[in-house]
């Protein structure tokens, strides 16, 4: 049995009665998790720490991940572009936790989700992440319908499912997490003064419920980043610019997420 002493000048403790778990969280990382039948006794102590919490290191996937998205997914590999305004993507910020077989990264500097068709390469993980360029270039929604009856009339729910063909033809086994767009507003009239706002009469939130969509029909994971990774008052301050692109702590919030969403899928 276990006794657990808590700093609590350092960390939090989630706990509520009847749990299954109790995790210390710190600096937004969990670094214990255990049952509640294997603990005697919680010391809460103001004192300095008298050594250190053992934490895991990272999960070995027995698999190779490819990446799919718009700039925002493209800048992993194209840090220096920012010329120093972050210093890590999301994905490599993901593999501190998850160390894949191997990794390629087919985002699209610029491109909306029907450019990203012919991108993707064999893997046995995927995830996709788009929305807010086709958002940027007013590319019509469509429907749920337009997904399931593979439309092919143009509209983001039409290529979305080209996209997923694409995936299952190179792998019909493949594992593959949709992400939600991460809000975002101006950056230069490319988007509207809001995030909430229509641009020619569309609304950044009708693609994330497209994506929500796809993903239960589907049977998917769903990386949220347009409910967790940031809204109207914060995003200038976790972005290099305003509102767009992640800076390193928007980044980190979206690897978080990410890393939640994978772990749905990964067979050990």
């Amino acid at each position: 049995m276990k006794k657990i002493l808590l700093l609590v000048s350092a960390m939090t403790l989630s706990f509520i009665a009847g749990a299954q778990s109790i995790s210390i969280i710190q600096k937004g990382q969990e670094v214990l998790n255990v049952s509640p039948s294997t603990v005697d006794e919680i010391v809460f102590s103001m004192d300095a720490p008298s050594g250190t919490i053992a934490t895991s290191g990272p999960q070995a996937v027995n698999g190779t991940w490819c990446s799919i998205g718009t700039s925002i997914t493209w800048y992993n590999n194209n840090v220096s572009v920012s010329g120093g305004r972050f210093t890590r993507g999301y994905q490599d910020r993901v593999m501190d936790k998850l160390t894949f077989n191997g990794f390629t990264n087919v985002g699209d500097n610029g491109g909306c989700i029907a450019r990203s068709v012919a991108k993707p390469v064999k893997a046995d993980y995927y995830t996709i992440e788009h929305g807010i360029n086709d958002w940027g270039h007013s590319t019509p929604v469509g429907t749920i319908d337009d997904y399931i009856n593979n439309t092919n009339n143009g509209t983001f729910a039409a290529d979305y499912r080209r996209l997923i063909d694409k995936i299952y033809s190179l792998n019909p086994n493949a594992k593959v997490v949709l992400c939600t767009p991460r809000k975002g507003y101006g950056f230069d009239g490319y988007l509207p003064a809001h995030w909430y706002d229509a641009k020619n009469g569309i609304y950044l939130e009708e693609y994330a419920k497209l994506v929500r969509e796809i993903a239960e029909y589907e049977s998917m994971p769903v990386a949220d980043f347009f409910s967790l990774c940031g809204a109207q008052h914060n995003l200038d301050q976790l972005s290099i610019d305003v509102a767009l692109h992640p800076n390193d702590d928007g980044y980190q919030m979206m690897a978080n997420v990410l890393i939640k969403a994978l772990e749905k899928l990964i067979v050990e």
